[in-house]
């Protein structure tokens, strides 16, 4: 079947679900069940007055986006707080080779009033993980290669300034950024240090976005249900004029049910490279939540011809189903997703399947093991089954 085919349908199942639900009231399930002992043995690794920290607050964007909100309220205090992950994977084989990948941010922040942020990621990591192993371009742990990717020294990752203008009308962000913090999001698959750990789930292959580099964003928003957003960004960080060759993004959101068991978010956004002769594309993603506790999710994504030479991806696409479920006072995530990745040297695309599930162990701990599976484009031992392991720490 043609990948067109499976974006209809998710875009198709995204708009009926939300008109179905369009005339009811929604509720959040509340239910939860607890047993003594199972309730002593996870008490083993419970702290006094255990403070739950749902999944879609611990990853990495959404947990920062949490304490800019939070830090607004006591302007000219430095704080600070964190995330820590680790992990191993290993192909299948009768002599597996496990890597390993370990990384750390630090993130400093302060507000000045209500309507002024400046904030610091520093990063360090290291650690090649099965890509080393497994040429691909679907990336197998996209955490690898962070900060210096030896793990010896911290790397500001990120370090900008944020202005709200009218009640949060308007923003302004500038200075050194991740312009995947900001365009193709997703819900349920945006962050490999809490959600899906392959690259393809974590933002679309097709965009032609580096490393971190100076720039500038600007947004508004109409009651706070739809949004545009522009940036620019340095393509070339050997430029000497920061106003020559900019990386240009463009994104038109809508948001339904916020806060609700069926929350809906569409994205649609363009980009246009000066690297590849000015080369564009586009791209599309969505999420839904469904009865608080399922969702659905997808992207999907074309670059034209000079800019699909430029970077070696043609298409992609990507979606997939979760749940979600307190039990025992503890968060248990599941995921399942596929993706199709086309590139410019190879007749076949890339195919990738993850499954994952995440339990919290108490309110700093997270665990989750993962498979893969992939089948990249080289023509001889070209399918790899995968199994690995993810300790996130939020602090």
């Amino acid at each position: 079947m043609r990948p067109y085919f499976f974006v209809l349908f998710f875009i198709l199942l995204f708009f009926a679900s939300t008109t179905i639900i369009a005339g009811t009231t929604f509720q959040r399930d509340t239910t939860d069940s607890d047993t003594t002992l199972v309730d002593h043995f996870l008490g083993l690794f419970q702290e006094s007055e255990l403070d739950q920290i749902p999944e879609t607050k611990r990853s990495r964007r959404q947990q920062v986006d949490d304490l800019l909100k939070a830090i607004l309220e006591e302007p000219g205090k430095l704080q600070f707080s964190g995330v820590a992950t680790a992990s191993l994977q290993a192909p299948l084989e009768n002599d597996p080779i496990w890597k390993g990948v370990g990384s750390f941010d630090i993130f400093a922040f302060v507000s000045f009033g209500k309507s002024t942020l400046l904030f610091f990621d520093l990063e360090a990591g290291g650690g090649k993980g099965p890509d080393a192993l497994i040429p691909n371009i679907s990336v197998l742990n996209a955490d690898a290669g962070g900060g210096d990717g030896e793990g010896k020294n911290l790397t500001v990752l990120e370090a900008w300034t944020e202005f709200k203008i009218l009640q949060d009308i308007f923003t302004v962000t500038f200075g050194k950024m991740d312009p995947t913090n900001y365009f193709d999001n997703n819900l349920h698959a945006n962050d490999e240090t809490s959600q899906f750990i392959s690259g393809v789930f974590v933002n679309n292959p097709v965009l032609p976005v580096g490393v971190n580099s100076p720039g500038i964003r600007f947004r508004t928003t109409f009651v706070k249900r739809f949004y545009i957003q522009y940036g620019l960004f340095m393509a070339d960080l050997q430029e000497e004029n920061l106003m020559k060759n900019h990386l240009k993004l463009l994104e038109t959101g809508l948001r339904l049910f916020p806060e609700t068991g069926w929350e809906a978010n569409l994205r649609i956004y363009g980009f246009e490279q000066p690297l590849a002769s000015n080369g564009q594309g586009f791209g599309i993603s969505f999420d839904q939540l469904i009865a608080n506790h399922f969702t659905i999710f997808g992207r999907y994504g074309a670059n034209d011809e000079e800019l699909k030479q430029w970077l070696g991806i043609k298409d992609a696409w990507s979606g997939g189903i979760g749940f979600r479920q307190t039990i025992f006072k503890r968060e248990l995530n599941v995921g399942v997703a596929y993706a199709e990745t086309q590139g410019t040297a190879y007749e076949h695309p890339e195919q990738l399947v993850e499954f994952y599930f995440n339990t919290q162990l108490n309110k700093w701990v997270f665990i989750s093991p993962h498979l893969q599976w992939i089948k990249t484009w080289q023509g001889e031992d070209s399918e790899h089954f995968l199994a690995g392991l993810r300790i996130n720490l939020s602090y």
